[in-house]
């Protein structure tokens, strides 16, 4: 039987829209303290130190290999354990995470301080091509290690704290990272005069004031996260599993960055095509925030539907996420392609470099859209758990593809063709990634559907889905009524067919009055209805003021008998009601034993 489809339109829209908004500023502190970097460095001291800056941006993304695996992984168990009620065992999940990222970070300020020119071989630098830039380059090495262990911690905390509802804690900790970056920059051209070694100390003092922001709500133990000494390698493996992506990731984009770097200081004829090389990473990096946090916000979800065996609303995430994300990249393209001169302005006044980078940045504009996409792809490929095909992705367009045609378009046009090079790959992939869905279907693909790798057998093991969104009494009666009918045509007994709908039109009737008590005027339900052999289960989603009904019920269930019935009556008649928020909803799940007539 065809599963009833909700007629308006769900919550997944306004809850992926304000997540991504999130995780993209989340992504962004990443990158920032490197983008201002450059900016100042390249405007108020000499090219050379420019030059020297962005040479080191492969080492950066070393330091990123790290956290982005801990913080994927650390965000994928702890999301699915707070979604079964096991919030002890997420906070140790959370709490390992800090303590391997703390400890990996110790070690690689050691190997900055103890074993410099290591650390410049595995960027990709030739120490005998351009010894001049050497000085600079230990400078600002010396300055930077210093702030890498708040670096990493702030990057594994970040996405957890969205999750925990604090996205505008996390957006203040980011404007302090911005305002401090550019404002100890500015006094190290202006006031002390430090050069490459003072740029360097601005980022590090910037990522240890965001981590003095974040401090003291690490603290606090009514959140679902907080520091602990207790933590459990039980989930070890499955943080593994689950970062292992990003792990491969974020190390192909190192050794991308570091071979590139190689081949273009092979054909580089002076240090303005190396600078125009920093300036297109640099804002590529920024820009591509969008795609990663976009694609964060749809791996976390994606889980979520997944998990639960929701293929409409995985569909519907999925379609959404696709659309916005090519609506906001494109708009961004479009402006990156027209002010790519006043860009570049932005770094240097310099003929040869603006030329050489306005080419690089508009090339650059030519990728983003496919990069998107490419994205998009690979986390959603991550959250159904398709690790071969998403790692196969991963590899292609993170390494083999961008270092390929920087080696063949660098041979035929040398420091042009590297820069452009980055968006011909893009097309490249994402024109494999249509051949490798072809080959997989065996034909073309007709829909989205085609397009998900879902296993034929998903979801097959419900008997049948109820969908509906309640934004009015009119509605949860009506939903009421359908939920009886639907428990009917299942076999249900009428008994406990009636009794759903009760459920139903008591629980979303008392969220939809909170939520007029407290002004959500425009807050709505989703709501679905799952039936299979041996249970009856209803999952609650909504957008207005948290609200734990669980914890409220314990508190007053020696109250009068008369007050809270339609809760009393849930909490009694249930197998199992479980609760969690998350990105600011209420999820409310009611599990029922299935008595058949």
């Amino acid at each position: 039987m065809p599963e009833k489809q909700a007629t308006n339109k769900s919550n997944i829209s306004s809850i992926f829209l304000s997540t991504a908004i999130a995780m993209i500023i989340t992504e962004i502190t990443e990158v920032i303290t490197s983008l201002i970097d450059g900016i100042v460095s390249g405007r108020y001291l000499d090219i050379a130190v420019f030059s020297s800056i962005s040479l080191l941006k492969p080492f950066s993304k070393i330091c990123a290999v790290i956290s982005g695996f801990l913080s994927t992984g650390c965000n994928i168990v702890c999301s699915r354990l707070v979604g079964t009620g096991n919030k002890e065992e997420a906070n140790q999940v959370f709490n390992l995470c800090i303590q391997i990222g703390l400890f990996f970070s110790m070690i690689i300020v050691l190997l900055c301080r103890f074993f410099p020119i290591a650390i410049f071989c595995l960027s990709g630098i030739s120490l005998a091509k351009y010894p001049e830039l050497v000085p600079d380059m230990l400078d600002y090495l010396k300055g930077f290690m210093l702030g890498i262990p708040a670096h990493v911690l702030c990057a594994i905390i970040g996405p957890v704290l969205v999750m925990d509802n604090g996205k505008d804690a996390f957006a203040r900790s980011s404007f302090v990272l911005c305002v401090s970056d550019i404002a100890c920059g500015l006094l190290n051209v202006f006031v002390f005069h430090d050069g490459a070694f003072g740029m360097g100390l601005a980022s590090s003092i910037s990522h240890v004031a965001q981590f003095a922001v974040l401090l003291p709500l690490l603290f606090n133990r009514n959140r679902y996260f907080f520091l602990s000494l207790h933590s459990s390698l039980n989930h070890l493996p499955e943080i593994v599993r689950n970062g292992s992506p990003a792990f491969i990731k974020k190390l192909a984009v190192a050794f991308r960055d570091s071979s590139i770097n190689y081949l273009n200081l092979a054909v580089a004829l002076n240090a303005a095509a190396i600078a125009a090389r920093g300036i297109q990473n640099d804002l590529f990096a920024f820009f591509f925030c969008i795609s990663i946090g976009l694609g964060r916000t749809l791996l976390t979800m994606t889980g979520m539907y997944y998990g639960a065996n929701d293929r409409k609303g995985l569909t519907d995430l999925y379609s959404y996420a696709m659309k916005l994300g090519i609506l906001m990249t494109g708009i961004v393209s479009i402006l990156i392609f027209l002010f790519a001169p006043w860009m570049s302005l932005l770094y240097t006044e310099d003929p040869m470099v603006l030329s050489l980078s306005v080419f690089s940045i508009r090339w650059m504009a030519l990728s983003l859209v496919f990069d998107t996409i490419i994205a998009l792809v690979q986390y959603y490929l991550q959250g159904i758990g398709n690790m071969k095909l998403a790692n196969t992705l991963t590899v292609l367009e993170r390494f083999i593809i961008p270092v390929a045609c920087a080696f063949v378009f660098g041979y035929f046009f040398g420091s042009k063709g590297i820069l452009a090079s980055i968006a011909i790959g893009k097309f490249l992939l994402f024109t494999i990634m249509i051949i490798i869905n072809v080959i997989h279907l065996k034909r073309f693909p007709r829909s989205l559907a085609d397009l998900m790798y879902l296993p034929d057998d998903f979801s097959k093991e419900q008997t049948d889905n109820l969908y509906a969104r309640m934004s009015d009494l009119d509605e949860v009666i009506r939903t009421s009524e359908d939920t009886r009918e639907f428990c009917l045509k299942h076999g249900i007994d009428k008994k406990q067919a009636f009794l759903m709908s009760l459920c139903v039109e008591e629980m979303a009737t008392g969220i939809l009055e909170r939520a007029q008590r407290n002004r959500k005027k425009h807050s709505s339900i989703d709501y679905r209805l799952m039936i299979n052999d041996t249970t009856i289960c209803f999952h609650m989603n909504d957008l207005g003021e948290l609200f734990d009904p669980i914890s409220f019920y314990e508190l007053h269930q020696h109250d009068s008998p008369e007050q809270h019935i339609g809760l009393r009556l849930v909490m009694k008649a249930a197998k199992e009601v479980r609760y969690y928020s998350s990105f600011n909803t209420n999820n409310l799940i009611v599990i029922l034993d299935r008595v058949s007539s």
